[in-house]
C-alpha cells in the first residue's frame, strides 16, 4: 500500500537539515546531548583514538579541522571549520569546537562567526558562554582563527563589543588584548570596538 503524504513528516525532515547545518552534518540530536552529557568514547580511555576518529570522520564530511590544543584541565579541544562548498567558505567562516577527555566527548555551544572581505576579516560573533567561560576554549579558538589569518594572508581584524555584553567588559577586553588586539571602549553608551593588525604581513610588504 502507498504510504500517505504526511506534512509534518516533511517539516521534520526540513527541521532536520537546518539543524545539520548548524552541527556540520553530524546527527542533530546527538550533538543535542552532546551539549550537556558527554558521549563514551569509542576505546575507553584512548583520547587520541578518539581525536584522529573524529578528524577523519570531520573531514569525510567536508569539514576542516584547523587547531588542536590542550587546556589547563586536561581536556583536547578541537576547532574545525565549517565547509559547506558554497563558493562562499571563504567570505563567510564558522569555527566550532569539540572537547575530548577521559569522560567523554562534548560539543559546546561554542563558536566564531567571521565575514571575509578583501584580505580582512570582521568578528561577527564569538559565543562562549556559562560553564564554558574560562576553561580556555576562547584562547584555543583564537589560535585557530590565527591560523586561518596566515593562511589566508589577511592583513587585519575588526568586531564590535555591544552593551550586551558590557557586564563582563572587563574579561572581554582582557581576552582581547592578551590576543594582540586594540580596545576602543566607550563606557558611558557601554559600546566598543577591537582591531588587530598583521604586523608580520606589514613588515613584508615594507
Amino acid at each position: 500500500m502507498e504510504k500517505k503524504y504526511n506534512p509534518i513528516d516533511d517539516k521534520t525532515f526540513k527541521i532536520s537539515e537546518v539543524l545539520q547545518d548548524l552541527f556540520g552534518g553530524s546527527e542533530p540530536l546527538t550533538m543535542l546531548k552532546m551539549e550537556h552529557k558527554p558521549i563514551p568514547l569509542k576505546k575507553k580511555g584512548d583520547v587520541e583514538y578518539e581525536v584522529r576518529w573524529h578528524t577523519t570522520n570531520l573531514e569525510r564530511d567536508g569539514h576542516k579541522v584547523v587547531h588542536i590544543d590542550q587546556n589547563r584541565f586536561g581536556e583536547t579541544v578541537m576547532i574545525y571549520r565549517l565547509m559547506y562548498d558554497d563558493g562562499q567558505d571563504d567570505e563567510i567562516i564558522t569555527l566550532r569546537v569539540k572537547v575530548i577527555s577521559k569522560d567523554g566527548v562534548r560539543v559546546p555551544d561554542s563558536n566564531v562567526h567571521i565575514h571575509v572581505d578583501n584580505k580582512h576579516m570582521e568578528i561577527a560573533d564569538i559565543k562562549i558562554e556559562g560553564d564554558r567561560v574560562n576553561r580556555g576554549y576562547g584562547s584555543i579558538m583564537m589560535a585557530g582563527l590565527m591560523k586561518l589569518v596566515q593562511q589566508m594572508q589577511i592583513r587585519g581584524i575588526t568586531g564590535w563589543i555591544s552593551s550586551v555584553d558590557w557586564d563582563h567588559i572587563d574579561r572581554s577586553e582582557h581576552f582581547y588584548r592578551k590576543h594582540g588586539f586594540d580596545c576602543q571602549l566607550d563606557h558611558e553608551n557601554k559600546r566598543g570596538a577591537i582591531v588587530w593588525v598583521n604586523r608580520e604581513l606589514e613588515s613584508t610588504q615594507d
